[in-house]
């Protein structure tokens, strides 16, 4: 299992390594302005990878050994299902990469002197429309900070020509972008603004932040190869549970262990997503006023596939009742995400405090203790009768 352990060892230091520089280059670049506030409002870029997204590359390692090693020495034309399938994963997180790498853009791929020009533009009056973009994130993440939640500011934009217009759209409401009170379609328009030239600065080179170039090309690539990875466990970990038993009894509670921690770990990266979205809500607009799907929903399905695997050991009982509880919160956590939202951004988005990443990373840190030194103790219990 050596050749295994080496192998997956050299593929996840070069993709923990990435995650460090991803966020280690923002601060780099934006050390003059304010990096801080940078980070904490594209925490599902800067913030998770580095914290929760090592922890849980540590704790698939177990994992991903034995299902290495499962497929070169066990199962039939196992070393070509490794080697092609490892090239279409590569393919899919490409084309992932691609899809996320669209409007409306992120304000840090804007380079810092574009965005100080922008701010001193806009103090002269050559600003049409909005505010400038430093003085916009300043002003939101300062909300965010002292007040629960954003929704209530990032209304939908979608007009309907068969249909009144809707009655909040005729009220006044704060409107970020423009830096003052609006009705609902003229923020749309103030927000049209915002998004409109943020593009303009991101697609000439000059005026793209070297994160912007470099996250584009290579960090997010590898950023979504590793969440098609996690994905991909899942699966694999379900479909050969029988024979990963009978072949690796002695190293399953620490599977088990792995699994446990690190599908905790990837929570984290489906909170910080949607925290960005309102965010996005805010300075860009919402697009639509239904439930918004974000690519890291599929960490739903994936949990209670994860659940449909682990919770087998708690005997039939346990296990229906695992899995029932998982179904339940997730559908609950769909249903209400406008409220889970405002309390992500106040904990976990732009809204939070400084001493939040401190706790952020404690709550890793924990969890890489837990995943050391863990017997096997309350969860993990006895093992079931393996049919051969």
């Amino acid at each position: 299992m050596v050749g295994a352990r080496i192998f997956v060892a050299i593929a996840f230091v070069i993709i923990g390594a990435s995650f460090i520089a991803s966020t280690g280059l923002v601060i780099y670049d934006f050390q003059s302005i304010d990096w801080q506030t940078m980070i904490v409002a594209h925490g599902h870029l800067f913030l998770f990878f580095p914290i929760f997204g090592l922890l849980a590359l540590i704790a698939f390692y177990l994992p991903s050994v034995l299902l290495v090693h499962l497929y070169w020495n066990h199962v039939r034309f196992g070393r070509l299902r490794l080697i092609v399938g490892s090239l279409v994963v590569a393919g899919v997180a490409f084309g992932f990469a691609k899809y996320l790498d669209k409007e409306p853009r992120s304000i840090y791929e804007a380079s810092p002197a574009a965005l100080l020009a922008d701010q001193s533009a806009a103090k002269e009056g050559r600003v049409q429309g909005r505010v400038a973009f430093l003085d916009a994130l300043e002003d939101l993440r300062k909300t965010a900070q002292t007040r629960f939640g954003l929704s209530s500011f990032g209304r939908s934009c979608a007009r309907d020509a068969l249909l009144e217009e809707p009655e909040e759209m005729a009220k006044e409401r704060y409107c970020f972008p423009a830096g003052g009170k609006l009705k609902g379609y003229a923020c749309c328009d103030a927000q049209k603004a915002f998004a409109a030239d943020l593009l303009r600065l991101q697609q000439q080179e000059e005026t793209r932040s070297l994160s912007g170039i470099w996250d584009g090309r290579v960090f997010l690539p590898v950023k979504t190869f590793f969440i098609v990875v996690v994905m991909l466990i899942a699966v694999l970990l379900a479909w050969w549970r029988n024979r990963i038993d009978q072949l690796y009894s002695e190293l399953v509670p620490g599977l088990e262990r792995g699994v446990i921690i690190g599908g905790i770990a990837m929570v984290f990266w489906l909170v910080m997503d949607y925290g960005y979205q309102q965010t996005a809500n805010v300075l860009f607009g919402r697009p639509q006023a239904a439930p918004q799907l974000r690519p890291s929903l599929v960490l739903v399905p994936w949990a209670i596939l994860l659940l449909f695997y682990f919770l087998r050991r708690l005997g039939k009982q346990g296990e229906l009742i695992g899995q029932i509880s998982g179904v339940v919160f997730a559908g609950v956590a769909v249903a209400r995400y406008e409220q889970l939202n405002d309390w992500i951004v106040r904990l976990f988005g732009i809204g939070a405090q400084p001493w939040m990443l401190a706790v952020l990373i404690g709550v890793a840190l924990i969890g890489l203790v837990l995943l050391i030194f863990l017997k096997r103790a309350g969860i993990i219990v006895s093992r079931p009768a393996v049919s051969t």
